[in-house]
């Protein structure tokens, strides 16, 4: 499968998946561009890369060796202004993880549900071919065939049990990840059947927090004021609220 993404010659678009064609294959794809990929365009901006992987230290060294600042904590500095975060996840599946923290009880945190979904987008990830096109002249300028992208389930798991991690000194972090949230749930395809593949802890708590934030009155509100400052393309809750509706009938 491909997704081409149109850009601008030499823009962000074009930049980042030149990058990402040279970074290690073990490499997961989340974040802005993933989003991209899984919803089309057009989308928000992003600029910057961020992916998860199993055993950091494997792939650090060349990571370092491409990046102009590597200054620890999985973050790497490249040219042109880009960088890359990288998360290292569980070396257990999400299920085997899941399941040892319900049993250490008594319910799993924000930051223990975050962890089990950043496994599950890990492992879940499938292969494209992400090629940049010219917005005008539709011709490639940059491909990175084969890439493991997050699935549109894996991005919804991660930004879900993001959203109340984000400290009320970001706010502009948490209304995107709430409009990503939206296209994703909207545009994505085979969501449904990525949410019934969850562990059930994990599937739950990301069903209550779409309902509250989508649906929920003072929710639905707030992230009506959250999200209005993206209108390139502008989210339609209501469309958001009827798709959230579908996966928790």
């Amino acid at each position: 499968m491909a997704a081409l993404l149109s850009g601008r010659r030499n823009g962000t678009t074009h930049a980042e998946v030149a990058l990402l064609a040279t970074l290690p294959q073990e490499l997961r794809l989340i974040g802005g561009l993933a989003v991209m990929c899984r919803v089309g365009t057009p989308h928000r901006a992003t600029v910057d890369l961020d992916a998860v992987t199993r055993d950091l230290t494997g792939v650090h060294e060349r990571l370092a060796r491409l990046a102009v600042t590597a200054t620890g904590g999985g973050q790497y500095g490249f040219g042109d202004g880009l960088d890359l975060d990288v998360i290292d996840v569980a070396p257990a599946s999400a299920a085997e993880l899941a399941a040892d923290l319900e049993a250490a009880g008594p319910a799993l945190t924000d930051l223990e549900l975050n962890v089990v979904a950043h496994v599950w987008a890990h492992d879940g990830a499938t292969p494209l071919d992400i090629i940049a096109i010219d917005e005008e002249t539709g011709l490639p300028l940059a491909a990175a065939s084969g890439r493991l992208v997050a699935t549109v389930g894996g991005l919804v798991a991660m930004k879900a049990t993001t959203v109340t991690l984000r400290a009320s000194s970001r706010p502009e972090k948490r209304a995107s990840d709430l409009y990503d949230l939206g296209r994703l749930v909207v545009d994505g395809n085979g969501l449904a059947l990525g949410l019934d593949a969850m562990p059930q802890v994990l599937r739950a708590a990301v069903l209550s927090r779409l309902h509250r934030w989508f649906i929920d009155g003072a929710g639905r509100d707030r992230t009506y004021r959250d999200v209005r400052r993206f209108d390139d393309p502008p989210l339609d809750l209501d469309r958001v609220a009827d798709a959230v509706e579908d996966l928790t009938a």
